[in-house]
This record gives C-alpha cells, sequence and structure tokens, in this order.
C-alpha cells in the first residue's frame, strides 16, 4: 500500500513529533510513504526554494501532485490552517483517494469539516489518542478505497475522453468517475 501524507510545515515545532508518529505508525503498518518532506525539511523551505525562482515551485507542485496520484490513501495533518494544505486535500479528493485529516484536540479545520464528500475521514486526536485515531482511520479508508473495473471503449471515444481529462488536469478515471456522480445526484 502506498500512502502520501504530509502537513504544514509552519506546524513543525508545535506538531512535529505527531508528524513523526504518523509517519512511522504508516511505516509500522508495512506502507510505503510516498512524501517524507515534512519530516526533513525547515519552516524556512519555501524563502530557500523562492531564491531559485518559479522552476523551483513548479517541480515541488509537480512532485507532490505526481504523489497524490500514486497514492492508496491520502493523510494530512490539519491542525494548522494552510491554503496549501487545503489544495493538496482538494486534489487527493478529486483523484477520488480516501483522504484522513488528522487534528490535534480543539484545533478543528473548520472549513475542511464542511467539505461534504464520501472519501473524507476527520479525525480528532490527543497526546495518547493518536494511534488509536490513526487505526480507525486507516480502516475506514480501507473501506473506501477503488475498487478496479475495467471496460472497452471506442478510439473515438478514447481520444475525446484524453482531450477532456487532459484540459481539467485530473485522470481518465477521476473524469469518467465525475460523469457518473453527475448522473448519480441527477438521478438518485
Amino acid at each position: 500500500m502506498k500512502i502520501f501524507f504530509t502537513s504544514s510545515l509552519r506546524g513543525q515545532s508545535e506538531y512535529g513529533k505527531f508528524y513523526k508518529e504518523i509517519f512511522s505508525m504508516i511505516e509500522k503498518m508495512g506502507a510505503k510513504n510516498l512524501d517524507d518532506e515534512i519530516l526533513k525539511l525547515s519552516r524556512n523551505y519555501y524563502e530557500t526554494i523562492q531564491k531559485q525562482g518559479r522552476t523551483a515551485f513548479v517541480d515541488l507542485y509537480k512532485r507532490k501532485i505526481k504523489a497524490l496520484q500514486q497514492a492508496d490513501i491520502c493523510i494530512f495533518e490539519g491542525s494548522i490552517p494552510s491554503l496549501s494544505i487545503g489544495y493538496l486535500i482538494e486534489k487527493a479528493l478529486d483523484f477520488n483517494k480516501p483522504t484522513i485529516i488528522f487534528y490535534y484536540k480543539d484545533n478543528t479545520p473548520e472549513f475542511i469539516s464542511g467539505i461534504d464528500e464520501e472519501k473524507i475521514i476527520l479525525k480528532q486526536y490527543f497526546d495518547d489518542t493518536l494511534p488509536k485515531a490513526f487505526e480507525s482511520a486507516m480502516e475506514e479508508a480501507k473501506h473506501l478505497q477503488d475498487k478496479r473495473f475495467n471496460f472497452f471503449i471506442s478510439p473515438d471515444l478514447l481520444t475525446y475522453l484524453e482531450k477532456a481529462s487532459r484540459e481539467e488536469e485530473i485522470t481518465k478515471s477521476t473524469f469518467i468517475r465525475n460523469l457518473i456522480l453527475q448522473h448519480k445526484k441527477r438521478h438518485p
């Protein structure tokens, strides 16, 4: 199993020990962490790459998006409000990934709490309850993982599907899934 985990670099001083604990629990369950930058980078990382120019930000974006696409499950520690993390959460949901958001004590991510998606899992934890919250969230996420479904389409439809998914910057699977979900909303 491949897992994408990250959080806000701004939260390292306050929540860094929990970042490490989550990362460790992922490895202990035998899963592969697709991104370890939250443990390796310092809070001033963005200032550092800003000096390198736009190319560094483009590379960062591409790395994160690729990891999201490869992941079976996405995990975020969301105790610190962050537009970047919110964007990554939205992309994970766009890619139809089970998406877990942990938050410490009363640091409820209010805006994220309003997301009405079946694949989002919000889990509160305290100093001594993170392992239990992690285990519970992973069980929920495993049940939400996609099931593989193959089908045949004509070359003309495939060409259209590739063009449309590229224009919307989503996978072909996500494009088809969105069509099915739209139909399901219109015809419950």
